[in-house]
């Protein structure tokens, strides 16, 4: 008899933390700064690839990464992070920043991404199991863009020879 493989929903992995906007937060064009956004993403992404497996891991990539709409100190956020994708020491997270207003009540889709995370020890990743619509679409492109991540990295020595060091 083989051996029954754990499985793990993405809800289970599903990592969600809320924050208010100070100016400190913002770039010269008074939106929140696209350097501090990438670094919650960063810790967000983390737990929820943590929430998979209990290993060592480090960030490999970004992509898709989206700001759809400006964040001002007159909205407070919501990242919602959650795996959307495993293949071999590979965790694919998705994240999205929800930005309400809180004036209006008015909340809008602000940020989306992708981070490739590698777990830094041999691990048995669990099966991930979608179940809503959202992680289903998600899930579903996860064999393309893995792909395309493969296809970058095999490229990397010819991408890294053109560039300057000037």
């Amino acid at each position: 008899m083989g051996k029954i493989m754990k499985q793990i929903t993405c809800q289970e992995t599903r990592t969600i933390s809320e924050r208010i906007i100070f100016d400190g937060d913002l770039n010269d064009k008074g939106t929140l700064f696209g350097g501090k956004t990438l670094s919650l993403l960063d810790e967000n992404a983390g737990l929820a690839s943590f929430k998979l497996v209990k290993a060592k891991i480090a960030t490999a990539n970004y992509d898709h990464v989206n700001f759809w709409k400006p964040i001002t100190t007159d909205k407070y956020i919501k990242f919602e992070s959650f795996v959307t994708g495993v293949s071999g020491r590979q965790i694919e997270v998705f994240t999205k920043i929800i930005s309400h207003d809180l004036k209006t009540d008015v909340t809008e889709i602000a940020f989306t991404s992708f981070c490739t995370l590698v777990v830094l020890q041999k691990v048995d990743l669990p099966r991930l199991v979608p179940e809503t619509v959202e992680e289903k679409y998600l899930c579903a492109g996860f064999a393309k863009r893995l792909a395309a991540r493969q296809e970058d990295y095999n490229n990397k020595e010819d991408f890294l020879s053109r560039l300057s060091l000037d």
